[in-house]
């Protein structure tokens, strides 16, 4: 299938080259690339391989020690006439670590940009929602392995009350529209109520997300971490929200009338060092309840989370910590997680080995009294080119 797609990809770009502009340039810059003579068309090359060692020991399930593999990813984008862009990634993960999920290779990040004026951008495909900061870093350069609980934490194992995952934004197919001037940015999407990646709109059920922010000084770019040590502080603070429509509880059956989220965020690199915070509002309105054994018609739910992270030396040996809580509206169904971390990069950021450890409450037993702390250590060997 890998060979299949990229193979199309290559031949489409081919034929809508003229022959005059084949490539005669090539080499290496985030991955590898072939232009034509006029730089008008290129088309690049790159992904990840992550194995994993993985523990993980809780009061409510066996131990579990395993080789694990993370994430296998090959990307693949073009652009054309320096205004028109796509791209889109076949990628092997599972979704949870620790499960077998998302074991077949997937199409994702398809998607089609064009630029209209350096400040209007129009993008069409599996664009998402956007909402925060931690959303648009990339998997490759986080601090922990794993996302704060804030846009990890999913629930599906006790179907007691309507959905509350964490804070995370959903896929959707749709169209964004992006930009900036100056200092200050946006990004707003709208995408199918079915909110997947590959599920069609089930009827008219639309739901939007936008973010936006200045940048104070310079801009943060998407990484947790300041892996360039910058000179000069860089700062910026992000605010977003979503709106989600109208959709049946997949536990319970309730019926929910819309979801509205919130975010504001920070974010600061400078010399080496990396601080990212964000706080999160949740407004979920219920119309009917189902089988839910505990709610109300509107649940309010807020979460937090910080990271941090400081190369003690510079491009090669980094020192992390994470920290994120969820309280939701509810008999215990709060969870809180905190976790430490350090990175060794071997070659740059092409090659490196990262050690976590985190501790985490699982919110699932919703009626139960007693916490379930989840303790994790993983050992990740992260390939990238």
């Amino acid at each position: 299938m890998k060979r299949l797609t990229i193979a199309v990809a290559l031949i489409t770009l081919a034929l809508a080259t003229p022959a005059r502009s084949f490539a005669a340039n090539s080499g290496y810059d985030e991955g590898f690339f072939i232009a034509s003579d006029d730089q008008e068309f290129m088309l690049k090359l790159n992904g990840r391989l992550q194995p994993q060692l993985y523990f993980q020991d809780s009061a409510t399930q066996q131990k579990q020690l395993t080789f694990n593999l993370r994430r296998a990813q090959l990307n693949v984008f073009s652009e054309i006439h320096d205004i028109v862009a796509i791209g889109f990634n076949l990628e092997h993960a599972v979704t949870n670590v620790g499960t077998q999920n998302f074991q077949t290779v997937n199409i994702g990040g398809a998607y089609v940009s064009v630029e209209v004026i350096p400040q209007f951008v129009i993008t069409a495909g599996m664009v998402g929602l956007p909402l925060d900061m931690m959303s648009e870093i990339s998997s490759a350069w986080l601090l922990l392995i794993e996302k704060p609980i804030t846009n990890s934490q999913s629930d599906g194992i006790t179907n007691l009350t309507p959905l509350r995952p964490s804070f995370g934004t959903p896929d959707g197919l749709g169209i964004n529209f992006s930009g900036g001037y100056w200092k200050w940015y946006y990004s707003f999407s709208v995408v199918n109520g079915a909110e997947s990646n590959y599920a069609l709109n089930p009827d008219m059920k639309m739901s939007f997300g936008f973010r936006t922010g200045i940048n104070i000084l310079d801009p943060v770019p998407g990484k947790l971490t300041d892996f360039d040590c910058s000179e000069t502080p860089k700062l910026t603070v992000n605010l977003g929200s979503t709106y989600q429509g109208k959709r049946t509880d997949p536990n319970t059956n309730a019926n929910i009338s819309y979801l509205w989220t919130s975010s504001l965020g920070v974010g600061l690199r400078w010399g080496g060092f990396a601080f990212t915070t964000e706080g999160y509002y949740r407004r979920t309105k219920i119309t009917s309840l189902g089988t839910a054994v505990w709610a109300r018609p509107m649940l309010t739910d807020i979460g937090y989370y910080a990271a941090a992270g400081y190369y003690i030396i510079p491009k090669k040996f980094e020192i992390a910590a994470q920290a994120g809580q969820i309280i939701r509206q509810g008999p215990d169904n709060d969870s809180w997680q905190f976790g430490g971390g350090v990175n060794y990069y071997i070659f740059d950021n092409n090659l490196k080995l990262q050690a976590a450890y985190v501790l985490t409450t699982d919110f699932d037993d919703v009626t139960g009294t007693r916490t379930n702390k989840v303790s994790t250590g993983t050992l990740m060997l992260s390939a990238l080119f």
